[in-house]
């Protein structure tokens, strides 16, 4: 057979076991107990059958020599000769295809050897689930918190109680591995999340799950039955989502992760050996010690993050281990290796449960057990082997064809196919096997199942070398021991006892270890430091520049007294603000997850956190104190000291405080919008009570000033600045005087002298430990995190409406894409990486072009630069780009992105709130051409909808972060629906079938293929989309594939790109040109083996062993091979490299919906996404008039004697500065998700524009501002007791609009610069607190230049209407002795203006003037958005 006749292989499935398939119970059976024969010690005979040995006679096993390759090495442990690179190629030509297979393929797959496997077993314990039912979230009718009170089953059409799975029933025993199977949404996850005892709001109906230690000689009925709870430390469990420290290596995070989950008896050498060992069996060796990374400094791959966290389940060895989707973003021959590995852990007496989307047929044998579910319902449960025979018994046609991957076409059978023509037929196949299974089902299973295990149990230790195994070594007996060296020894010593309940390590060890942790992570978190350091200096000089060097008169004097408590509130809430986005968004996810796998205990974790904050806060604070103390000339003399260390000490112990305050509002709430609004709620109290802005509290809130950091602060402080002192006061006579002396100052704010402010410092050191001590205690008895389920489905006519046709009228030329010599380099300070080296392809209009490789070989970096998406590199760091992408022998020309759209990894940037139909007819109303009638839109989002197989989670809300709506394989193929709507003529997909079902890949691909055989051209990781265009135009469809099936390889693919890791080419050609490659470097490809994973075994590198020289050799020789190829095609076309030209160059299409037509579209579209999301909608309302009430609270009706004066600065301060930062938390509630997908959609498609987003954004928020302003002037103008009339009272209003307003302007500009709302918030609060103290009210002796600068800040207006409105005409009532006595202030409204320095009063100017600055703040987040949109 010649290399090209063995690329022609049937286009569905042939990269399968082929008739293994069709193995009869007895024949499976057989076979199982072989694959369980030990092992000869002194050597490893490694014994491999081809694909094409197992289709003939009816699976009859031929085990001669010549269908038999067998390969045996010597442990020789005194020297031996080094494996050449010829080892691994085929002696001649001629060579068999099976001999290629063993030669090539299996031994760099060698998991038997190593220490991980030779290590003993953990207690072994099984698994049942018994007739588990699961319950969707029941509806509490808007009101969560008496929902467990007035809530009621959610109901599906027929009135019947919804559930999510029903009636499933599964075994696992300890030493197999069970694979839970099925198409998107069928339940998969949920029954993992049950397993784990991880299932949030999700109520268990009926059913239970258990587990049984499993032990020889005992009997069923003495075992004794352990719930999930109970078995805390004996599972693992990896979710799909990664959550990593981000400043970790790879080996410092495995290190930390065993030193937290294995026994306490094991010693730190033998946790080394395991990490170590760990590392060489997940292929993490070339990344150990390279930072995990994050949204702000490059770290390691997606995939390399995968198994980095199954990793951290590894080490811990595990009796239960759990993954979900556990090889999802890995490539081919890294997932066969780790389910290799899992499949050996397994057989060590470990029970391994997972679940997985597109396996490779070589794992088929590689599972004991198998749990195939449809939409919730068990369609097969029991051992492996009988799964095909059981699918034969329903239906004598339900078997797979030859050559057809048995895992994918389970998957595909079991699954309803909704594209048009095949859904009635499949649904009606998959209700009889749900319901066969449920008459016959466990029948058939249980007696085979027992029959077997008994002859297991008689026959486990024959062995039977005629008996081989199906691309898989051969494994251990459970009994068989590899020799094992002092530190395996131990823990064989200990792994063997018989106590089932070793503990991990105690509570001091614990700590030590967070410690270490947290130290690590945040001494290299260089961003933050940074950032406090700033912090510090900014804020420091801003400050102290609005109190330069107070002058000693009344002026100078009161603004030092007001400096004594403002200066706390205006550092520490940055730190408040950020430290709540923190805990919410990072640090509590992490540990409510470690905390669900009980590796420690909470006050552990907060020891570590409050020791780790010390040093960073403690630092900030004091740079801080001392730029404020030397620019503002406090006190200095004799007492200069004794005054800067209590500045110092209250400033360093308020800020931990602050903190604390952060952590026990995130404890109680999850939700950044909830937790912020409960720490705020707090913060006004605090200073309200503190003593200044509010001399005498009502007595049901004057109990907070003991619970106030702001009020121990602040006296000490103002007695160490005061007590004793006499100001020069020069030219100051008559009553003014009586506030130059210090003493008379501090009765002003009734504040004895003769108190020793060290008491309230003291009183500062209790705050820090009881704040975090009750942050402990909250976090230890209340447990808010987690995922919650959405519980409400959301009707957007169901696709009910005549269907009208859907053609597209959008005409585009063929456009080919060329990619020239590109090279992309990352540095950072002298440290360069290459990823991509002198990438030459071409990606020809009309067909689909893969783009292949391991994981960190680039692929997703190459798509980037084809789709001319600008990268992050990370502070400091950048990238260097050489080389050009060509459109039909051009550059990028303006407007291109309207022919090019992105499909990213990421699936985050879809609205939460909005449902699957929504989201899809919203994204065709803008994207498709305006001469398109709505209907037809519509139709069109109908169609891609039923394309995609999404029409049975249509009317399902998409979900987020915190809200589980649709599952991630649903949300993958939304992502790629949304793009496809537009038929674009480059579609760029970035791995399109990851996290997808076997079925759903495969008609993602025959879309795909579908849209480039209509003129386009398809590029990418792997290829996704359909269409019927017009044979003129061109498609572009960039993607790249991690585990291609290989009907995708045959029916979706015409071109690949082949990358090793280090971004080195080693093919770039049609798929027809594969073959005779791979046959030219000695490696033909053999029949009835899956194309794609052979090649990607072929480029990947095994880092395991004794493996890694001979496979870098192969890849070596690949890459040169291919590099001598391009020197070549380039010495022939140097003449003309740079001068090709398309026939027909590029024609510009502008695919921006206009104003009118999009602002309707994107105004319904935010208002429906906010109006569905309760708690953020009311927040937005009630945060304004709850402000008001809060001050109502506190300063009740205003009162008119002494303190009048004093307590309406307060009151107006008080009521104005904080509604900027009122607007930015609205702001931080709704834009980001907004921003999102705004920018997405920018980059994809250029749907619309800045202006059409800022204006909607504006439309739709100005309601509820308003509404806000007007309830709050109601509160706070009238029922304060404020002067008031119809003016005022609007006027009022309009100036708290105004501020609100800003703020969220203010936040719309620096949030469109990062998606990092942490830094984001930072940066806001410090920016708006700087406005705070250029209001004129905080400090009244500011310098001219500020106070001219203040006038473009709509704080400074606003103060000025509120105050001038209440002041005029004011008339106070004191008496003599409390004006010689310093208690009261001023006896005027006019005499409290002249204090504050104003003498222009005309309000209706500072109105005036207050409008056109409130809508220039929007107009300049308008600019900045647009200027932003132009660097993407």
């Amino acid at each position: 057979m010649s290399s090209s006749d063995l690329l022609e292989v049937p286009a569905v499935g042939a990269d399968a076991t082929a008739n293994v398939n069709q193995t009869s119970p007895a024949s499976a059976a057989t076979q199982d107990r072989q694959l369980r024969a030990p092992a000869n010690r002194e050597s490893l005979v490694e014994t491999v059958i081809s694909h094409n040995d197992l289709q003939e006679n009816n699976n009859t096993l031929n085990d001669s020599p010549s269908s038999t390759h067998q390969r045996t090495r010597t442990n020789d442990k005194d020297g031996g000769e080094d494996v050449e690179l010829d080892d691994l190629k085929p002696s001649n030509a001629s060579q068999s295809p099976k001999d290629m297979l063993n030669a090539t393929l299996l031994p760099h797959i060698d998991v038997e050897d190593n220490y991980m496997t030779s290590l003993p077993p953990p207690p072994p314990f099984d698994l049942e689930i018994e007739d588990l039912t699961i319950g969707v979230p029941t509806s509490s009718g808007g009101f969560p918190i008496l929902g467990k009170f007035f809530s009621k089953p959610a109901e599906d059409a027929d009135g019947q109680p919804k559930s999510i799975v029903r009636n499933v029933s599964a075994t696992c025993a300890s030493g197999e591995m069970l694979a839970i199977i099925g198409g998107s949404g069928s339940g998969k996850t949920t029954v993992l999340n049950a397993i784990v005892g991880r299932l949030a709001n999700l109520p268990i109906e009926s059913g239970e799950i258990s587990f049984m230690p499993s032990h020889r000689g005992i009997s069923v009925s003495e075992r004794k039955t352990l719930s999930a709870r109970k078995m805390k430390d004996k599972i693992g469990f990896v979710k799909q989502q990664d959550t990593l420290l981000e400043h970790l290596t790879v080996r410092e995070t495995l290190w930390y992760a065993a030193a937290l989950r294995l026994p306490k008896e094991i010693s730190a050498q033998t946790r080394e050996l395991i990490v170590t060992q760990t590392i060489e069996e997940l292929g993490l060796r070339d990344v150990a010690d390279t930072i995990v990374g994050g949204a702000l400094r490059k770290g390691i791959s997606g995939g390399e993050r995968r198994r980095l966290s199954i990793g951290c389940a590894l080490v811990a060895m595990p009796s239960v281990l759990v993954a979900d989707e556990s090889t999802t973003g890995l490539d081919s021959f890294t997932a066969y290796a780790l389910l290799l590995t899992l499949s050996q852990l397994a057989r060590r007496n470990r029970t391994v449960i997972l679940t997985l989307h597109q396996p490779r047929s070589a794992t088929f044998p590689l599972f004991d057990r198998l749990l195939l579910l449809s939409k919730g319902r068990v369609v097969f449960s029991g051992p492996r082997e009988k799964v095909l025979p059981w699918f034969q018994h329903v239906n004598e046609d339900f078997k797979p064809g030859d050559g057809v991957n048995p895992m994918d076409w389970l998957i595909d059978v079991s699954t309803v196919d909704t594209r048009e023509g095949r859904e009635e037929e499949s649904r009606e196949r998959v209700g009889l096997l749900v319901r066969r299974w449920e008459e016959e089902g466990p029948a058939f299973v249980r007696p085979r199942e027992d029959e077997e295990d008994g002859e297991r149990g008689s026959e486990e230790d024959e062995g039977d070398e005629g008996t081989l195994a199906v691309l898989s070594p051969p494994r251990r007996d459970r009994t068989s021991r590899t020799p094992l060296n002092a530190s395996a020894l131990e823990v064989a010593s200990i792994l063997s006892q018989t106590n089932w309940d070793m503990k991990r390590i105690g509570i001091l060890k614990q700590t030590a270890v967070l410690l270490s942790r947290a130290t690590k992570d945040v001494s290299r978190n260089y961003g933050l430091m940074l950032a406090f350091t700033l912090q510090s200096i900014i804020l420091g000089a801003i400050l102290g520049f609005a109190f330069f060097r107070l002058p000693e008169d009344p002026s100078g004097i009161q603004s030092l007294k007001t400096l004594s408590l403002q200066h706390l509130p205006y550092f520490t809430y940055l730190t408040l603000i950020y430290s709540v986005y923190r805990y919410c968004n990072t640090d509590l996810i992490l540990f409510d997850r470690e905390r669900e796998d009980h590796l420690y205990a909470v006050f552990p974790w907060l020891i570590s956190e409050f020791a780790t904050n010390v040093p960073v806060l403690g630092i900030s604070a004091t740079l801080f104190a001392l730029i404020i103390y030397f620019m503002v000339g406090m006190r200095t003399g004799d007492h200069f000291a004794w005054a800067i260390g209590i500045f110092i000490a209250e400033n360093v112990l308020v800020q931990l405080v602050t903190v604390g305050f952060a952590l026990i509002s995130s404890s109680l709430n999850r939700v950044y919008a909830t937790a912020s609004t409960i720490v705020n709620s707090f913060q006004i109290f605090m200073i309200m009570t503190a003593g200044l802005f509010l001399l005498r509290p009502p007595v049901y809130i004057n109990w907070m000033r003991f619970i106030s950091p702001y009020y121990y602060g602040f006296r000490s402080v103002v007695i160490s600045q005061f007590r004793d002192r006499s100001f020069s006061c020069d030219g100051i006579e008559g009553l003014a005087r009586n506030q130059c002396d210090g003493n008379q100052v501090l009765n002003g704010v009734l504040v004895s002298p003769n108190i020793n402010p060290g008491y309230y410092i003291a009183a500062l050191c209790g705050m820090v430990v009881g704040t975090y001590s009750l942050a402990g205690i909250i976090l230890h008895v209340y447990r808010p995190g987690g995922v919650k389920h959405a519980n409400q489905l959301f009707s957007s006519g169901s696709g009910k409406e005549a269907m009208v046709s859907a053609d597209m009228e959008i005409a585009r030329q063929r456009i080919d894409v060329d990619v020239r010599h590109i090279c992309l380099k990352w540095s950072r300070r002298g440290v360069e990486k290459t990823i991509l080296h002198n990438i030459n392809a071409k990606f020809p209009a009309g067909e689909v072009t893969a783009i292949m490789g391991p994981s960190g070989a680039g692929k997703s970096s190459l798509l980037q630069l084809v789709a001319g998406r600008q990268m992050n590199a990370g502070p400091m760091a950048r990238f260097q780009v050489e080389g050009a992408v060509l459109f039909n022998g051009r550059p990028r020309f303006r407007g291109f992105r309207a022919l090019v759209a992105f499909v990213e990894q990421e699936d985050n940037h879809h609205l939460p709130a909005l449902t699957v139909r929504e989201t899809l007819r919203y994204a065709a109303i803008l994207r498709l051409p305006k001469t398109m009638s709505r209907k037809r839109k519509i139709a069109r989002a109908e169609e891609v909808l039923q394309m995609l197989g999404l029409t049975d989670c249509a009317d399902n809300v998409v979900g987020g972060e915190l809200l589980k709506g649709i599952s991630g394989g649903e949300k993958r193929r939304l992502s790629l629906a949304v793009e496809m709507i537009s038929d674009p003529a480059v579609l760029v997909v970035d791995e399109p079938t990851s996290g997808l079902d076997a079925l759903t890949a495969h008609n993602v691909m025959l879309a795909l293929k579908a849209i480039a055989a209509s003129g386009r051209t398809v590029i990418g990781e792997k290829p996704t989309a359909t269409c019927q265009e017009p044979p003129e135009l061109t498609f572009l469809h960039p993607a790249s594939i991690h585990q291609p099936r290989s009907d995708i390889w045959h029916a979706g693919i015409d071109n690949i790109v082949l990358l090793a890791k280090g971004g080195r080419t080693a093919f770039s050609c049609p798929k027809s040109e594969i073959g005779p490659l791979c046959a030219s470097l000695g490696y033909p490809l053999p029949p009835m083996v899956n194309p794609a994973d052979w090649i990607l075994d072929l480029v990947s590198v095994d880092v395991r062993g004794d493996r890694e020289q001979v496979t870098r050799k192969r890849v070596s020789l690949m890459i040169d091979n291919w590099a001598e190829r391009e020197a070549r095609k380039v010495e022939d076309k140097a003449a003309n490299r740079d001068s090709v030209q398309g026939p027909e160059g590029v024609v510009n299409y502008d695919g921006k919906a206009s104003v009118i037509v999009a602002l309707p579209v994107v105004l319904e579209r935010m208002a429906r996404n906010l109006w569905r999301q309760p708690p953020v909608f009311w927040m937005r309302l009630y945060q304004t008039p709850l402000l008001a009430c809060i001050m109502l609270m506190i300063y009740q009706r205003l009162k008119y004697g002494p303190t009048g004066g004093q307590d309406r600065m307060g009151f107006v301060l008080e009521i104005i500065s904080p509604l900027a930062f009122v607007g930015v938390l609205n702001n931080v509630a709704v834009f980001p998700a907004d921003r999102d997908i705004f920018f997405h959609e920018v980059r994809t498609s250029g749907a619309y524009s800045a202006s059409t987003f800022v204006l909607a954004f504006t439309i739709v928020e100005l309601p509820l501002e308003i509404a806000g302003a007007l309830l709050a002037a109601v509160v706070t103008n009238i029922g304060a007791g404020m002067q008031t009339n119809p003016r005022i009272f609007f006027q009022f209003a309009f100036a708290e609009w105004a501020l609100v307003s800003t703020g969220e302007s203010i936040g719309m500009m620096f949030g469109s610069f990062t998606r990092s709302m942490g830094f984001n918030v930072s940066l806001v609060s410090t920016f708006i607190t700087i406005l705070v103290q250029l209001s004129g009210v905080v400090s009244v002796s500011l310098p001219q230049w500020l106070g001219t600068l203040a006038w473009s800040t709509t704080l400074k207006l606003s103060t000025r209407i509120v105050m001038v409105n209440e002041a005029v005409g004011l008339r106070l009532h004191c008496t003599d002795e409390e004006v010689m006595g310093g208690q009261c202030l001023v006896q005027t409204g006019e005499q409290l203006l002249e204090l504050l320095g104003w003498k222009d009063w005309n309000v209706s100017k500072y109105c005036g003037i207050l409008f056109a600055i409130t809508v220039a703040y929007r107009l300049l987040a308008w600019a900045v958005i647009r200027a932003k949109i132009a660097s993407l």
